[in-house]
Formats: structure tokens, C-alpha cells, sequence
């Protein structure tokens, strides 16, 4: 489990400085992003990658702290929790 929490870790880090433009989205059905928000994959190594969702801040992005928010398990999806 360590292990696991120092990938997430590393892998907040790089999505925090280095949100790919490319992953940016700015809407989903129905929902109307009012934050800049990216979705993407962080290569972990040559066969691995973490999926992540990145939502800025609504206040004040450049000084709010990232949460990192974990949950789920076999057949629940993070995403379930953080919507």
C-alpha cells in the first residue's frame, strides 16, 4: 500500500505541474464545466498507466491546496464518490 501511495502521489504532483492541454474537457452531459478540468493517463511505466481526473479549484486555484480523493474497489469506481 505504500508503494501505491507514493504512485499517487508522484502522479498528483505531475498532473498538478504538467495538465496536458489535451486532456482538457469542458463539459459532459448534461454538465457544463465552470473550472478547467483534464482527464488523461499518467504513465507509470512502459506497460502501466493511472487514469486521472484533474478539477481546479473553484475559489482560488493558484493557492487552494489538491485533494486527492480515493475510493472504490472491485466494482465501484472512484469517479462514483467523487460525483
Amino acid at each position: 500500500m505504500l508503494v501505491m501511495g507514493t504512485l499517487a502521489l508522484i502522479a498528483t504532483t505531475q498532473i498538478v505541474n504538467c495538465a496536458d492541454p489535451a486532456d482538457k474537457f469542458t463539459s459532459l452531459p448534461d454538465i457544463t464545466m465552470r473550472t478547467d478540468s483534464y482527464s488523461g493517463y499518467l504513465k507509470v511505466t512502459d506497460t502501466k498507466s493511472l487514469h486521472y481526473v484533474f478539477v481546479e479549484s473553484k475559489s482560488d486555484p493558484a493557492n487552494d491546496p489538491v485533494i486527492i480523493w480515493f475510493n472504490g474497489g472491485p466494482g465501484c469506481s472512484s469517479l462514483l464518490g467523487f460525483f
